[in-house]
């Protein structure tokens, strides 16, 4: 377990050394009924003290969403729940623990994440390549724009001696499709990466969701670059 002092040296480093804009910090998830947020936040309030650099938060939905206003007071300015696959089949065969919350139970999470942190500022990871029906897929990543999360679409990216180290990752084609019906829609309600004040979405290091925006809305703003 990282202690915050010691996180807090390393994000100044990054901010001082390598020009760091943004910290991102993630945890697995404990028994306890805020899945391990409140430790996250004790860790986010001593890099902010820190660094002064706008931090993103990574944990499973807590039982209690009190905790989302909790931790944003704590230092977190962003957060990111991760529901993975919007397709139950898919989600009860990767991700049973993530099934037993049920994409209900992510969307409710994202409703008061987006009360407290506003539109934008609450993320999810959607993977592509899982067997997931495509439709249902971006339907749902619609659904979730339409309340101000930002729906991160990546690729499946198989790990050598994982156990899904022997499934193919999914094509250009069929990953430009999905963009090319979540991107324009995020672009219509408002949202863009460069507008997220921490976390995957602002980076876009895993997913082409940032060029399809530029794309589609023209070249983003040289001001609100990231390093």
């Amino acid at each position: 377990m990282k202690k915050p002092g010691q996180l807090a040296e390393v994000a100044r480093a990054a901010r001082d050394l390598d020009g760091a804009v943004d910290v991102t910090l993630t945890t697995g998830s404990t028994r306890g009924p805020d899945r391990g947020a409140l430790y996250l936040a004790r860790c986010a309030e001593a890099v902010k003290a820190a660094t002064g650099l706008p931090v993103q938060g990574q944990f499973e939905p807590p039982q209690d969403l009190s905790v989302l206003g909790r931790v944003k007071d704590r230092g977190i300015d962003a957060v990111g729940m991760h529901v993975e696959s919007f397709d139950p089949s898919v989600l009860a065969r990767v991700a049973p623990a993530k099934a037993r919350t049920g994409i209900a139970g992510y969307f409710r999470a994202w409703e008061r994440a987006v009360a407290v942190f506003g539109p934008g500022n609450v993320s999810t990871y959607v993977i592509l390549g899982l067997g997931e029906d495509p439709e249902v897929t971006v339907r749902e990543c619609w659904r979730a724009i339409d309340i101000g999360v930002y729906p991160v679409v990546v690729p499946l990216r198989p790990v050598l001696g994982s156990l899904m180290a022997d499934l193919p990752p999914p094509g250009a084609t069929y990953m430009r499709e999905v963009y090319q019906k979540v991107v324009p829609y995020l672009r219509s309600r408002g949202l863009a990466s460069w507008q997220v004040k921490a976390g995957c979405a602002r980076c876009g290091a895993c997913s082409a969701m940032a060029a399809f925006e530029r794309g589609h809305a023209g070249v983003r703003p040289a001001a609100a670059r990231s390093s």
